[in-house]
């Protein structure tokens, strides 16, 4: 017996190609007929709805007479095991065993894990599933699978369907193809994947047969973590435990468990793939490294919030539908700032599960951007001079029934207790920010932080002027609550009053309090949620045991418990207040203000990850609270210097190849018949074509000295220090040299061409 969802996706022509047609055909309902409207259930059709109705209803027709289509509420999540099927396919009890692994941490008995494996064994049969597989995250930032069939023989030889606990509970990968950072070699091959019963598992579709994905954890031979996954586990127990001491310490109620909850703002350049298929840097390296300035670019920022073209709409709506199918709770689509630049939103979610949907919306949007004729980057800096992607990770925490311990609340007490969370975070990011530089550390980052569209690299807290006050008072000891909202008079009798937010947002800031939670704005577009939220939550778990103490300290004084809270605060904002600053962060007088102030300018990853990983005071809280072991650590530095090195050296040889196969041959082309350009300019052109000769032969020279170099950290620095100067300096040729070069000469496409719409 199939499934009611399964007969509908496959028993009728498939949901979005049907709307394709519906959007294609537009009949008389005019350009506008058939868009689709994400997030409420609801299909516009010029300017009538689809109204709910039953299968017979008259109402679940438009104005042309066409069928209405299922609404978002009733497809989401039927591409995974969720809720509502193991209420299906699993009895009371299991089902209850179940919840109590997944929110108490008792252990998952074996009777109750193969009554799972034969359920969702028997789930993925019934949506045409052949294979299952781990589906892990290690340390390349991106996932991982390997895929095994559920068929197996009796010993008649008679072909069946089986899937044991053994096989949904641990797999076994090839451990020594995995960056490891030394703790594998190649003859120490064993590692293992561990099902996280957390994350819900999923169906990917393909175009014969569907894979059933089950998320999980990687580990090494010697229990060593290989992923982002499980370390980013730790820190959310850590930070569970030290959240209900403090509430427990500041006399409030002590729920079950408290949970990070986050949401990443994805950002992403779309172009056309034909012109991006003539582009050979960005199809190696995920960004151009030569290219002169559009003619219009970003210029009159017309782009952001603009109307939505409709090939880059269906898109969307593609990407959307596919992951509402998978789980993935997207909530909001806009055009960016730059020309060709996009973002999509979700709505935020526990943090272990919103890092896995974050992974799926990359991976959807890349191949339904293929499938258009479209190619997706997440370099975080594709074109200089334009806006780059970054993912907003929107950090909070909340309890079982919902209280978000970053909202102000409605009352004394429960303002006191947002304090003391705030307090705590803002303590958290003082201590800790050098770390929590080097959680975003990379070498495509690098060309975005820093810049005018992008947070700097130095890392401080957004509060808002309101906050600033109340905190300001805090530290001399006074205790003052916010003022009550305010309306935005706009003098426009007939439009609906605007509540006044008691924060403004600060668009330059790395981590800006929002109302009510931090908007880590330094992580890159390509960068897996795990690292970053890791390094928070720890952070934060060992400054709210601190604050917990401070408070047991008072107490034992003698004060009562309002008092003591509010000396706790005073104590630990004068600590910390230095990482506070409502100001442009972009400015120069910041870059002084915050060296006066004591705090780092990583602005190279090479320094960032040395001064974060290498040094004993800084990684200790780490290691304290025992999220990450020091061979892990160690790992996690050696790769990632080594993997800085290795793009670097891509880059570099990836422009060598261009300067050979392209950019020289249009060179000689045009010094052939120089009187076709401007007088002033040839003088200027020969000069520029012979040092980018000389620069390009220093490159291959530097290249050759890098081979010599042992050491990723060694290598990395030279990387740095050598390699990428001499690389901007030959961009600064090529880019002239383009300008000048006559088209019919200059094969590779230009920024116009690359960033203009169809």
């Amino acid at each position: 017996m199939r499934s009611r969802n399964h007969q509908f996706f496959r028993t009728k022509a498939p949901f979005w190609g049907r709307m394709q047609r519906k959007i294609q055909n537009s009949g008389g309902c005019g350009e506008s007929s058939g868009s689709f409207v994400t997030g409420i259930g609801i299909f516009a059709c010029g300017n009538s709805m689809w109204q709910e109705g039953g299968p017979d209803s008259p109402q679940n027709t438009d104005c042309c007479g066409r069928e209405r289509e299922m609404k978002i509420s009733e497809l989401f999540g039927n591409l995974t095991f969720n809720e509502k099927v193991m209420r299906e396919k699993l009895s009371f009890e299991v089902l209850q065993r179940f919840h109590a692994t997944i929110e108490r941490g008792e252990p998952m008995t074996r009777d109750v894990a193969e009554c799972i494996a034969h359920a969702l064994k028997e789930w993925a049969l019934e949506n045409n599933a052949t294979h299952y597989t781990h589906w892990f995250q290690p340390l390349t930032g991106q996932t991982a699978e390997k895929h095994d069939a559920f068929l197996q023989f009796h010993g008649d030889g008679v072909p069946i369907e089986r899937f044991f606990a053994s096989e949904l509970m641990q797999g076994e990968p090839d451990a020594s193809s995995f960056p490891s950072g030394g703790t594998r070699t190649t003859f120490e091959a064993r590692g293992y994947t561990a099902w996280d019963p957390k994350s819900p598992c999923f169906i990917i579709e393909g175009d014969l047969a569907n894979t059933l994905c089950i998320p999980s954890v990687f580990f090494s031979y010697n229990g060593d973590s290989l992923d982002k996954k499980s370390t980013l586990i730790r820190s959310t127990m850590v930070l569970d435990e030290a959240a209900k001491e403090l509430l427990g310490v500041m006399g409030y109620p002590v729920p079950q468990r408290v949970v990070v909850t986050a949401g990443a703002e994805q950002e992403y350049y779309l172009i056309d793939r034909e012109v991006y298929r003539k582009r050979e840097d960005l199809m190696l390296t995920g960004r151009t490294l030569v290219g002169a300035q559009p003619i219009r670019g970003q210029k009159l920022s017309d782009h952001y919030f603009g109307s939505i073209l409709p090939d880059v709409k269906a898109f969307m709506e593609d990407v959307e539908l596919a992951l509402y199918r998978l789980g993935v709770p997207c909530k909001t689509r806009h055009n960016e700032v730059a020309p060709s630049q996009y973002e999509i939103a979700p709505v935020f979610e526990e943090v272990n599960i919103a890092a896995d949907h974050n992974q799926l919306m990359m991976m959807m949007l890349k191949q339904k951007a293929a499938a258009r004729g479209f190619a997706l980057l997440l370099h975080e800096k594709p074109f200089q001079g334009l806006n780059g992607s970054g993912k907003h990770n929107n950090w909070s925490m909340a309890d079982e029934a919902g209280i978000n311990y970053f909202s102000p609340g409605k009352n004394r007490e429960e303002f006191l207790r947002f304090l003391c969370f705030l307090v705590s975070f803002i303590n958290a990011v003082h201590q800790h920010g050098v770390f929590i530089r080097a959680s975003v550390a990379t070498a495509s980052n690098d060309f975005r932080l820093g810049g005018h569209e992008a947070p700097p690299s130095i890392i401080s807290v957004f509060v808002g002027s309101a906050l600033e006050q109340v905190l300001n008072d805090l530290k001399c000891g006074n205790f003052t609550e916010l003022n009550a909202l305010e309306t935005v008079q706009a003098g426009l009798k007939y439009v609906p009053q605007i509540e006044k937010d008691n924060t403004d947002r600060n668009r330059t800031s790395p981590i800006a309090f929002t109302g009510n939670k931090f908007e880590f704005r330094a992580v890159g577009s390509a960068q897996p949620l795990g690292f970053p939220n890791t390094v928070l939550n720890t952070a934060m778990a060992e400054s709210m045991k601190e604050m917990s103490e401070m408070i047991r300290r008072e107490v034992s004084g003698g004060k009562n418990r309002e008092e003591a809270i509010l000396a706790a605060l005073s104590a630990m904002l004068n600590n910390c207040d230095r990482v506070v600053f409502n100001g442009n962060c972009y400015s120069r007088g910041w870059q002084e203000e915050a060296v006066k102030r004591g705090l780092p300018n990583l602005k190279a990853t090479p320094e960032a990850l040395r001064a974060a990983f290498c040094d004993e005071k800084e990684r200790s809280f780490l290691l304290s609270a025992n999220v990450l072991n020091r061979t892990e650590l160690d790992a996690r530095y050696e790769i990632k210097v080594e993997e800085y090195a290795k793009r670097v050296e891509i880059e570099a040889r990836t422009l060598q190849k261009l300067i050979r196969k392209d950019i020289r041959p249009a060179l000689v082309m045009q010094l052939r018949d120089l009187d076709e350009l401007a007088w002033g300019v040839r003088t200027r052109y020969r000069e520029l074509s012979g040092q980018l000769e000389r620069d390009s032969g220093r490159l291959a020279g530097e290249l050759e000295g890098l081979r010599g170099i042992e050491g990723s950290e060694q290598q990395a620095q030279f990387c740095f220090g050598s390699i990428l100067p001499l690389m901007g300096k030959i961009r600064e040729s090529v880019d002239f040299l383009e300008e000048e070069t006559d088209r019919r000469l200059w094969r590779l496409p230009d920024y116009d061409q690359l960033l203009s719409r169809r």
